[in-house]
């Protein structure tokens, strides 16, 4: 659950839609339920009761929650059959072998074999034959499946077969997102990801069920809808998709959002899909993915970027259009350094991306090419197993039974460089791209030929031997990310002045600026005194800058400078030759709509508003 919202259980629904299509498996076998969020021991035995079989569908956030409660359907139900399937399971027999409770386990994709399990199960047969699954015979003897590539090109819909019908009835103030799947596979390899299985080739499901699916999303009124596809854009039909969602929203007000992962090329027509979103204010920005800015990095992980020459004409198309992107990158992937990775969220900068950068630590999924020992050992990886904290959750409901393994530690760099690392992207994210010393940082750039990498490593080094709110905090995050390493503490921040959820520590450390925005440009302007700007220069500048930012009260405030701040920083922002020009203007800064409560602003501003810019005021010549 994130706030009050959680997803349809949608793995779990495909395989249960699959199956009961078929009439001799549908009038022996009743599906008599789904528990789809973290309940009690107690609540889920209320739903299962006197089962003849129980599956699991398992990822990092929720392995061990089952594997508790597996215990206690098999000691309750022994003749029960219990089967894992899902990603967090290896390729291999552990799971048989550690949990004796578990009595098949099903790898890859499940519809198939999970549809044939049951007729043998019907038929008292054994299971010795179905692909793709191990299990353990009646003597106790775990036997293993042949791995074969086995995928049929749709199957029928969760949606439009009625298996989440009776989960529309869910408690009050709880909201569901919706998850569209409109074809499956990926072309890509990645050492990091384990979305391929046995090599199945890229499979579209009928354009007409992905419409009634989206119908039905609309029609329920659900306000969010992910696309779950590996690369969305890839094909020609998926700007027929876009607009039939469109459409959908323009009919019945839903869904209000449409989120997707697009691809990495096609970058033609993921602008015209991204456009269409973003006039009816579906769109949740574009991502414009690179994972790693170094060429050695994308060869150990098999990954072929967008040219990065290309990014800064993207940047400048997307805000032309007024729609935001967003970078991503992955933190300690094998042979990134302090230097390569602190430089390449620079480089970035330098080419025009300055609204959002969102970097993910290295995790490394038991299927993956990352998890192979070989691989492991070539790169001098280690790893450590954290709580898992869900971000943007609610407190009670936050550490979820479960745990991620994340690298702490490669050949490359060590484990204080990935602290060094993680809190100089941290500092990128919260410091410049919500708007902080943006102003500062790109006139420091522009006109006085500052290197980004110059500026923020100089403002981590001086604030670390600083009291005060900027270098408190810093420290904070550090020791937080010091402990990582012995998997000591989850990886979010809570401070109930910003709400009873879990906070990323970029964002916790924009709310702890933020908070205390009179000390931390207090503060601020101190290190500024170094890079010897002109005075009247640096006042209108300081005064520009803190005027930017949003904040729970005051956001509509006019000020008159001398000189054309707005036109010049307008222009960088947008790719263009900007020079500073002494003018005297009057301007207006404004935000719409903004909450005057901390923990509202926190979860509107900061939260919802992240990748659209919504620390940042509006600003307008008057």
């Amino acid at each position: 659950m994130l706030g009050n919202s959680v997803y349809f259980p949608y793995a779990v629904g495909v395989l249960a839609a699959h199956a009961m299509q078929f009439e001799e498996i549908s009038s022996k076998y009743e599906l008599a339920g789904i528990i789809f969020k973290e309940d009690s021991s107690e609540e889920v035995m209320t739903v299962v009761q006197n089962p003849s079989v129980v599956g699991f569908s398992n990822y990092f956030w929720n392995y061990k929650y089952n594997l508790e409660q597996a215990e206690k359907i098999k000691e309750k139900y022994p003749d029960c059959t219990i089967i894992f399937g899902g990603h967090q399971i290896a390729r291999d027999s552990s799971y048989l072998e550690d949990y004796p409770f578990i009595d098949v386990l099903i790898f890859g994709e499940g519809e198939i074999p999970f549809e044939r399990i049951l007729r043998n199960l019907d038929k008292n047969e054994s299971l010795a034959g179905i692909p793709n699954i191990a299990f353990r015979d009646k003597d106790g003897n775990i036997v293993r499946g042949e791995d074969k590539s086995e995928g049929v090109k749709t199957y029928p819909s969760p949606y439009l077969t009625g298996v989440f019908d009776k989960l529309c009835n869910v408690p009050e103030g709880l909201e569901f997102n919706a998850q569209l799947e409109t074809n499956r596979g990926c072309p890509y390899h990645c050492s990091f990801c384990d979305w391929c299985d046995y090599d199945l080739p890229m499979r579209m499901f009928d354009i007409d069920r992905v419409k009634k699916d989206l119908e039905w999303i609309s029609e329920h009124k659900i306000a969010y809808c992910m696309c779950v596809d590996s690369n969305f854009g890839l094909f020609e039909r998926d700007e027929e998709i876009a607009r039939f969602a469109v459409s959908m929203k323009e009919k019945n007000g839903y869904p209000d959002k449409f989120g997707a992962c697009f691809a990495k090329d096609k970058t033609d027509r993921i602008f015209r899909i991204n456009k269409l979103l973003n006039d009816v204010g579906m769109s949740k920005g574009v991502s414009l993915a690179f994972q790693s800015m170094s060429e050695e990095v994308l060869r150990n992980i098999s990954r072929k970027n967008m040219n990065k020459d290309k990014l800064s004409d993207q940047l400048e198309l997307y805000h032309k259009a007024g729609i935001p992107t967003y970078t991503e990158l992955i933190l300690g992937l094998p042979g990134e350094t302090l230097e390569s990775f602190s430089e390449g969220i620079c480089e970035l900068l330098e080419r025009g991306q300055h609204d959002s950068i969102n970097v993910f630590r290295c995790e490394v999924y038991p299927n993956s090419t990352l998890a192979n020992k070989d691989y492991m050992e070539k790169f001098g990886i280690k790893t450590a197993v954290n709580k898992l904290n869900i971000n943007h959750c609610a407190i009670p409901n936050a550490v979820f039974a479960g745990g991620l393994e994340y690298i702490v530690e490669t050949s490359t760099m060590s484990a204080e460089d990935l602290v060094k690392a993680t809190v100089f992207s941290a500092c990128i994210q919260s410091v410049h791209c919500h708007g902080l010393l943006q102003c500062f940082a790109i006139y420091l750039h522009n006109a006085m030929n500052v290197p980004y990498y110059n500026f923020y490593e100089s403002f981590i080094r001086y604030f670390s031997d600083h009291d005060g709110v900027i270098g408190d905090t810093i420290r904070r995050i550090s020791k937080c990310i010091e402990s990582t390493a012995e998997g000591a503490v989850d990886l979010s921040y809570i401070n109930r002045e910003f709400g009873d959820i879990t906070w990323p520590y970029e964002e916790a450390m924009l709310l702890d600026y933020i908070y205390k925005l009179d000390d931390f440009y207090k503060e601020a302007g101190e290190f500024l005194l170094e890079f010897g700007i002109e005075k009247s220069v640096m006042d209108e500048l300081m005064s520009y800058q803190k005027n930017l930012i949003v904040t729970p009260f005051s956001n509509n405030i006019s000020a008159e400078y001398h000189y054309d701040w707005k036109s010049y920083f307008f222009n960088i922002l947008a790719n263009r030759d900007a020079e500073l020009v002494r003018k005297n203007v009057s301007l207006r800064f404004f935000a719409d709509d903004v909450p005057d409560d901390w923990k509202n602003y926190a979860r509107k501003i900061i939260w919802y508003g992240r990748r659209n810019k919504k620390t940042i005021c509006t600003v307008e010549s008057v």
